[in-house]
Formats: C-alpha cells, sequence, structure tokens
C-alpha cells in the first residue's frame, strides 16, 4: 500500500478547500485539501525545523512538493519566516479492502499565522476558496458536494472545534468479516460496494439505499455473487433497514439474490414493466413468486432525499426496460448502466439500441446534474463522463461506417478496432458494432 499525503490548511475559523476539476480519474469534482502521493523522488530528504519533528521526511517533501505544484505554495519559506504555528497528524486513513488502488493518505493540519496568496493549478483545480468551519461541512450535509469519508470527517471534526488536533475515527469504519461497507460520498445517498457476477474489469455492484426524513427507503439494485456475500450483506441491512428494492433492469448483476432478500424480509419489489417481462423470461415464470410487485416508469415519484422529491427516469438504450433516479434539483442523477467510469458500455442484443443509448446520454446531459451516480463506480462530478462516453460512441461509429465503405465484414470490423481485446470479450464487442451498424441503417 502506498503513502500519500494531504494538506489540511486552516487559519482562524477557515479551512481552505478545492474541488477536484470533473475530468480527473480520481474523484473527480469532489470537496478534497491539496495532496498527492508519495513518490520515489521525495526519499532522501532530511529537515530541522522543530514543526517537522517526528514526521517521516519523505512524506514531509512530498507535502511540500504538492503544495507549490498545487497552490504555488512554499511551505518550506512560510516555515523559516514563522507563517506557521504548527503542523499536526490529524489522522491517517487507509484506502477500503474493495478500492483497486489502495493508500495510507496522512492528513497534516497545517495552522497558518495569516492567509497566503494561493494560485490554483487549474489542470486539478476546478475550485478553491477559504471556507468557515461551518460552512465547510454545511457543503456536504445539504447535498451540495461530494467528499470521501476522511475529508467528511474532517469536515465533522473542524466545524465542531477547530482547534482539534487528533480525529477518531478517520478511515470508513466497518466489520469486514461481518458486513459489507457502506459509504455516503453524497449526504443521504448510501452506496454499498456488493460484489457481483458482473462483467470485467468492474466487480461490484454498488447497490445504493435512497431515502430519508421519514420517507420510505429503497435498496436499489442488490446482487451478490455469493450466498457469502449475501450474508454479509442481511448483516449490513440491519444497521440500514429498508422498506423496499429497485431493480433498474433485467441484467444479472442487477438482481441476483434479490427475490431471496425481499421475501426474507417481507420487502416489495420495484420494477418497470418491461424489466418485470424480462426477468420472468430468463429466470423462470415463478421467479417473482411471494414478492409484492410495484410498477415503476418514468415520472414515478419514488422518495425524498433531503427534503426533495425522487423520481424516477425511463433510461433506453443499454437496455428499454432500464430505470434511473434523480431529485428535483439535479444534485446527482443515478445512471444505474448508461455509463461505467472504467469501461465501456455493452448495448447487448435484442434489448439494446444504439440510437436510443445516444439520445439518452444526450438527454441526461442537457439537464446538467451536479453528479453522476453509475452502478459500477464512486460517484463523479458533472457530465463530463457522460459527454466523453458520447464522444466515443460517434467517433466508433464514424470508424465503423469508413471500415464498412471500404468493404470489410463485421469480422474484420472487430480484428480491426479492438486489437488485442480479451477473447472471451468479443461476442460483446461485436454486439457494440453490430448496434451501430443498425443505427447507421445497415441490413444484419
Amino acid at each position: 500500500m502506498r503513502d500519500a499525503v494531504t494538506a489540511v490548511l486552516v487559519h482562524g475559523d477557515e479551512v481552505f478547500v478545492i474541488r477536484r476539476q470533473d475530468y480527473l480519474r480520481a474523484f473527480p469534482g469532489y470537496y478534497a485539501f491539496p495532496g498527492g502521493k508519495v513518490d520515489e523522488e521525495d526519499a532522501g530528504f532530511s529537515y530541522s525545523h522543530p514543526h517537522l519533528a517526528g514526521f517521516r521526511p519523505e512524506r514531509i517533501r512530498a507535502l511540500i512538493r504538492e503544495l507549490d505544484e498545487e497552490l504555488s505554495f512554499d511551505l518550506e519559506q512560510a516555515l523559516e519566516q514563522d507563517q506557521v504555528e504548527r503542523i499536526e497528524l490529524i489522522g491517517i486513513a487507509a484506502t477500503p479492502s474493495f478500492e483497486p488502488v489502495r493508500f495510507h493518505a496522512h492528513y497534516y493540519k497545517i495552522v497558518l499565522r495569516s492567509k497566503p496568496t494561493f494560485t490554483p493549478a487549474s489542470d486539478e483545480i476546478a475550485w478553491s476558496d477559504w471556507l468557515h468551519r461551518e460552512a465547510f461541512l454545511e457543503r456536504y450535509e445539504t447535498g451540495q458536494g461530494m467528499m470521501v469519508v476522511p475529508i467528511m470527517r474532517t469536515a465533522r471534526a473542524l466545524a465542531e472545534d477547530i482547534t482539534t488536533s487528533v480525529i477518531e475515527p478517520f478511515s470508513l469504519d466497518y466489520d469486514e468479516q461481518r458486513e459489507l461497507a457502506y459509504l455516503e460520498m453524497i449526504r443521504g445517498l448510501g452506496y454499498i460496494p456488493t460484489r457481483s457476477n458482473t462483467l470485467p474489469p468492474a466487480e461490484y455492484t454498488y447497490a445504493l439505499i435512497v431515502g430519508d426524513g421519514g420517507a420510505p427507503r429503497y435498496l436499489v439494485d442488490p446482487a451478490p455473487a455469493s450466498d457469502e456475500v449475501l450474508g454479509l450483506l442481511f448483516n449490513t441491512l440491519e444497521r440500514y433497514p429498508v422498506d423496499g428494492i429497485l431493480i433498474t433492469h433485467h441484467h444479472r448483476d442487477h438482481h441476483e439474490r434479490s427475490p431471496e432478500i425481499a421475501r426474507r424480509l417481507g420487502l416489495p419489489m420495484l420494477i418497470s414493466v418491461k424489466t418485470r417481462e424480462y426477468l420472468l423470461q430468463h429466470n423462470g415464470a415463478d421467479y417473482l413468486d411471494g414478492i409484492e410487485f410495484v410498477p415503476v416508469e418514468e415520472g414515478t415519484r419514488l422518495t425524498r432525499w433531503l427534503g426533495r422529491d425522487v423520481h424516477c427516469y425511463e433510461l433506453p438504450g443499454h437496455d428499454d426496460g432500464m430505470i434511473g433516479l434523480a431529485p428535483t434539483d439535479m444534485s446527482w442523477f443515478f445512471v444505474a448502466d448508461l455509463v461505467q467510469p472504467l469501461a465501456t458500455v455493452v448495448i447487448p442484443e435484442p434489448e439494446g439500441n444504439m440510437q436510443d443509448y445516444f439520445d439518452t446520454l444526450q438527454r441526461i446531459i442537457d439537464l446538467q446534474p451536479r453528479a453522476i451516480v453509475s452502478s459500477h463506480g464512486i460517484p463523479i462530478g458533472g457530465t463530463h463522463l457522460l459527454e466523453k462516453t458520447l464522444q466515443h460512441r460517434r467517433e466508433r461509429e464514424a470508424q465503423i461506417q469508413a471500415l464498412m465503405e471500404q468493404g470489410d465484414d463485421l469480422d474484420r470490423i472487430v480484428k480491426s478496432l479492438y486489437r488485442g481485446i480479451n477473447r472471451k470479450l468479443i461476442p460483446l464487442a461485436e454486439q457494440n458494432v453490430r448496434q451501430h451498424l443498425r443505427k447507421l441503417g445497415h441490413r444484419l
């Protein structure tokens, strides 16, 4: 596990906060503090200043380097000029085990005697400012911004007492042997990373819990891969009980073992009429026996989130029965499998339609939600991923059209466009090519 450093800059009752650019690979659009990874180049330095005593020099070097790169702030000079009152290690955050890349992030609180002039690096930082300690926490509590657990806990601790020097607990805390993790990167929107039988490179379907303030709470797309994971999920639901289950569409990694959850807990299942037909068709006529069926469609008012109504949206393209969710103010939009941060979405046959996929992407882009929540990754800021996905599909379609015009058949197009692809994924690539060809008007 690699080391990382984070700088929590404090002056008086204020803390310096940044919001990361929406197009970054790591935590796009999140509220955060300056910082980054400890690199090999950070080794070999030593520091004698009393404020730095007891800290590992390579981490301090990384802290100095990151502050210079991100804010053009010279921490060494500030120390020499007695502009730093103290530096404290307030916590160490360990990346949860379900994340593919893991770090030990060391959070250093740097108390400044005066406010420096910062020049934020625009390639990483979309916005930055000094916020009163309570205003910083309010960004999260009112659903205006996303935060990872250590940032949120820092915001809460500083709001209570700006002089705090140790924050406990700091990392996500749960019993991995007994339950699954529960996160709220967006306040009031629970995320449960659940290992599922999904397509690589994804390994998890992130089951969602939405609903608060006395409104019904729904578990969205629970699909544990095994009885063992199912048992962990049941234990998790003891801490976070729900009133029903919503299935967004009929693909296995969005409903596997969910009927068992519904029957055991006596919960209704909310499903679109089309998805219910697919579930019974593919899993047997008795698949949903003994479960109350509640149909949902475009405009269905599902529940409430932080005082806002949450409605259902029909999202055809990947699946013609797929349902998404969003609150009335578009603080976030849950798009299910419309996009994935780590992979290209398959437009399967026969339930997928490439023209519908283009239209649905554009529809949500036009709605301009502040964050996109997908089934196979953490929430991300803005509509950048939707725009990037739509642009990729347009470029791919142009390539397919050009290859068709020069006389290539399906097999040659796939070999040309998907060189080096895992052989197991070739049938999926062929489906996407055929779907583009149908959109272009070619008979198959």
